[in-house]
């Protein structure tokens, strides 16, 4: 086994690609390697770099995966995961045919996941909460439904078949993120598949771990790693300026507390200023991007990050009476932009018109197939695919994956399908439902933990309602996703939205105690939150606060220019 720590900017993603990419040019397969990472973006982003030759998964993605490969290969059915609408939905119906009547769901299903997340005990909820939970996991099982957390167990249940365990034998596991994982419900299923791996290399960035609400905690998590495991940190910075790394030191832990700054210094020092009020905060938040922005960076390449959302208000106001552009990011991208989105318009397309071919390279390889670049350009050569293409490969199935084949039938299925399901004259409602059921989104979505994606999708039916014929949902949707995309601006985030990214120019509003730690919140992830806010910025870095609040007492470990606003 083999740890890999990594501070921000160091490269760890593509230190995992060429990693997995080298034991394919050695000829390792593809399907002896399991790979995972926090977030279905990041695993998009892994998979795309890999030609799609590798399925990237998250936890729960890999725990559906061996859900599925365990019950297909007993002949069972795979059971559907729900939505947290759905398992809403069930606890509320467990509730009522216990006549319980004062637990409300929700609340039971949050003290049902906290008990799971911290590996306590159902027995030491309200006696009332245990009988609700008790009857919502008979009604799971009784239809074979599974919810977002439960998957991790039933993984773990499935994993317990010692000929499941010897089928994932010389497995080479790559986990991504693992600051991120969950001691408790997701490192069990890792621990199990790293017995038998021939390779279990973890990446790690324990000084950005801030997902300790869910359960991330990293001392736990190294205190189960077997001894003797070898380590090796990545201390090169690929992205900062050195002021901004010796700045953002201080707030590191072991693995980041001695980044070695890769780029030359561009002469601008960190700035942390102190305004009279909030107002005046953000009056200098918005001054400052203005001048960026007329010295000719530009407003897509500056970001404002703040602890919550609420911080964001007045710089909002502030940016809009200098007519600069901004967009708040929460993850959440334009619906008619989403990758779902242009998959669900591809299937629907298909069902309208079954020899439609412009749609295949929409719907292909989503939901995820392994059908990568590499696939694609065997299949179509230097052309776009088309069914001649489907055709060729069924006559050749020896030449090609048995992935492959699988799901050129499969698409060949969906497409008689669909057309019966619009030939029926079912209304439009129930056939956009059907059509994108059979697509396997819904679930797919669902299983990865996605249920931004998942909500997005369930608006695409809602909006068919509006619409008389499939013909006419079909066109608005198509010009809406052919839609430009709205002018980038200034980008405005919580610190938690901006791991993973960066930006040429950031502020960090909002330094002061009280919010940077946040009261109540653990102060080492919030100082890791800070570290992350800093380390997004590759030239330029503010800080600021007001006089109406103490400052953040990190600010007093850092090295950085304190200036006032107005000036003196």
């Amino acid at each position: 086994m083999k740890l890999v720590t990594a501070g921000p900017g160091a490269g760890k993603t593509k230190r995992l690609v060429s990693e997995i990419q080298k034991r394919l040019d050695q000829g390792i397969s593809p399907y002896t390697i399991i790979a995972t990472t926090f977030t279905r973006e990041a695993a998009r982003e892994i998979e795309d770099r890999l030609g799609g030759e590798v399925a990237i998964r998250t936890l729960h993605g890999l725990a559906y995966w061996i859900i599925r490969l365990s019950r297909q290969s007993r002949g069972d059915a795979v059971p559907r995961v729900i939505s947290d609408e759905r398992a809403a939905a069930l606890m509320e119906r467990a509730s009522k045919e216990l006549d319980i009547k004062y637990m409300e769901p929700r609340q039971v299903l949050e003290d049902l996941a906290r008990t799971r997340e911290k590996g306590g005990k159902i027995e030491a909820l309200h006696p009332q909460a245990q009988g609700a939970i008790e009857r919502y996991f008979r009604i799971l099982s009784s239809e074979n439904l599974l919810d977002f957390t439960g998957l991790l167990d039933e993984a773990k249940r499935e994993l317990e078949n010692p000929e499941l365990r010897q089928f994932f034998r010389g497995q080479r596991i790559f986990v991504d993120e693992s600051q991120d994982i969950n001691p408790i419900t997701e490192w069990p299923m890792l621990d199990t598949l790293r017995e038998g791996a021939d390779e279990f290399v973890m990446f790690a960035s324990p000084s950005q771990q801030i997902y300790g609400f869910r359960g991330a905690d990293w001392e736990e998590l190294y205190a189960k790693i077997p001894v003797g495991h070898a380590v090796e940190t990545m201390r090169q910075n690929h992205r900062s300026t050195p002021e901004i790394i010796h700045a953002a030191a201080p707030l590191a832990g072991e693995d980041a507390d001695s980044m070695e700054a890769v780029r030359a210094s561009l002469g601008l020092p960190v700035l942390a200023v102190d305004a009279l009020n909030p107002e005046m905060e953000a009056d200098f938040v918005g001054r400052q991007i203005g001048e960026w922005i007329e010295a000719g960076l530009e407003a897509s390449k500056i970001a404002v990050l703040a602890r919550v959302h609420t911080v964001l208000n007045n710089i909002q106001m502030a940016l809009r009476t200098r007519d600069i552009p901004y967009q708040l990011v929460s993850g959440r991208r334009s619906l008619f932009h989403r990758e779902e989105t242009q998959a669900v318009l591809g299937y629907l397309l298909l069902a309208l018109d079954p020899m439609d071919d412009t749609v295949l390279e929409a719907i292909v390889n989503f939901p995820p197939q392994g059908i990568g670049v590499r696939t694609r350009n065997a299949l179509r050569g230097d052309e776009y695919l088309r069914w001649d293409h489907f055709f060729k490969a069924l006559a050749n199935p020896k030449q090609y994956r048995e992935q492959v084949i699988r799901r050129v039938l499969r698409i060949m299925d969906l497409r008689e399908r669909f057309e019966e399901i619009v030939g029926s004259g079912l209304p439009l409602l129930e056939t956009v439902s059907r059509v994108i059921e059979l697509s396997e989104i819904p679930g797919y979505l669902t299983s990865e933990g996605d249920f931004q994606a998942a909500g997005a999708v369930g608006d695409l039916l809602n909006a068919s309602e509006e619409f008389g014929t499939l013909e006419e949902f079909v066109e608005y949707l198509d010009s809406e996703v052919r839609r430009p995309r709205e002018a980038e601006g200034v980008q405005l985030s919580t610190l938690h939205s901006s791991k993973g990214r960066e930006w040429a120019a950031v502020i960090v509003p909002g330094f002061r105690d009280g919010l940077l730690p946040l009261d109540g919140s653990d102060i080492r992830e919030e100082q890791n939150l800070a570290f992350v806010g800093m380390t997004r910025a590759k030239d330029r870095l503010i800080l600021t606060m007001n006089r109406s609040f103490p400052p953040s007492p990190f600010l007093a470990r850092l090295p950085v220019q304190i200036a006032q606003w107005p000036l003196r």
